[in-house]
């Protein structure tokens, strides 16, 4: 079992349509039926982000010492799982709202530990991670929905930890049509601009770190943070 003790379940929640249209966005049409494959999801992922070179750059730099024994690493957003080999079985915990996902990711990453829930209301205690990784979430939630997410994420790092946020933003050249054209299609209805992402994240957390990097076609901003 996963070292992590939880709070009492909230006594209502919404129903499971509610959630998961007001954290996934529209999902409707040809991209929502791509979104919802986890394989073609995944696949498609990988070509247009360039094999993910771009987020190794995250890992080597902000989360390079979450892969150390014992050090309890929340992935908020986990989708498949992508993310997971990067840090120690043990000591890693993914969550996301799409029980397919999820099932995709128990299925390649046997070892891991994932678990379907609402990043808006979640049932861990206060303090349980020494470090929570949100990547690619915020940019499918209105401000509101973004600030829960951010809320919990800083309820439930450590004193002493950090939160690793990063999130597609609009892109940073004009000389990158088919980044544009991506987030034209993406499910994501809320890309945000990293200013706007910083007034976000900033009522939660203390933010040590920003910069942005590019994977494949996509542009980012990655924020290193601490709770208030």
């Amino acid at each position: 079992m996963h070292p992590v003790d939880r709070k009492p379940a909230a006594d209502s929640e919404r129903s499971k349509s509610d959630t998961d249209s007001t954290v996934r966005g529209n999902n409707s049409g040809f991209v929502g039926w791509l979104a919802s494959i986890p394989m073609i999801f995944d696949a498609l992922r990988w070509i247009l982000e360039g094999g993910y070179h771009g987020h190794r750059t995250v890992f080597d730099n902000e989360l390079r010492q979450s892969a150390t024994a014992g050090i309890q690493v929340l992935d908020l957003g986990c989708g498949t799982g992508i993310h997971a080999s990067r840090f120690r079985p043990d000591d890693y915990l993914g969550v996301d709202l799409s029980s397919s996902y999820i099932d995709a990711a128990r299925r390649k990453f046997r070892q891991y530990r994932f678990e379907v829930a609402d990043a808006r209301r979640l049932s861990f205690a206060s303090g349980a991670f020494q470090t929570v990784l949100i990547s690619g979430v915020l940019h499918h939630l209105n401000d509101n929905d973004a600030s829960a997410v951010l809320s919990e994420a800083a309820r439930v790092t450590a004193r002493g930890g950090s939160a690793v946020i990063w999130e597609d933003v609009p892109c940073l050249t004009s000389w990158n049509p088919v980044g544009s054209l991506i987030h034209r299609l993406d499910q994501g209805e809320w890309i945000r601009t990293p200013s706007q992402y910083r007034a976000l994240v900033e009522r939660w957390f203390h933010v040590e770190s920003e910069r942005s990097f590019r994977s494949g076609f996509m542009d980012y901003v990655v924020f290193r943070a601490v709770p208030k």
